[in-house]
């Protein structure tokens, strides 16, 4: 997203080993390094791996309302409370 003109003024994170480097390539970029997820106006970026189940559900809970996400979540056996994961939401 970063290459193709993410704006330099949009919230955002991406896999935590690669924070670093993005930081470098894209300094007026602000990447976070201590959520999973940052949902920014139309924008919804993850820090990926085995934790992109918390931004997709995040996401399902935005389309779809809380019951949906969370039916998914009890279906794929996941304990999943929005309250409980580090994230950041930006209305815009």
């Amino acid at each position: 997203m970063a290459k193709a003109g993410l704006p330099d003024d949009t919230v955002s994170t991406t896999f935590p080993s690669d924070i670093d480097t993005m930081r470098g390539r894209f300094p007026d970029l602000d990447i976070r390094k201590e959520v999973l997820f940052v949902h920014a106006g139309k924008y919804i970026t993850s820090a990926g791996g085995a934790t992109s189940f918390e931004a997709a559900l995040y996401l399902c809970k935005f389309l779809y309302g809380k019951e949906i996400a969370q039916s998914l979540a009890s279906g794929l056996v996941i304990d999943w409370d929005l309250e409980e994961v580090p994230h950041i939401i930006i209305e815009e």
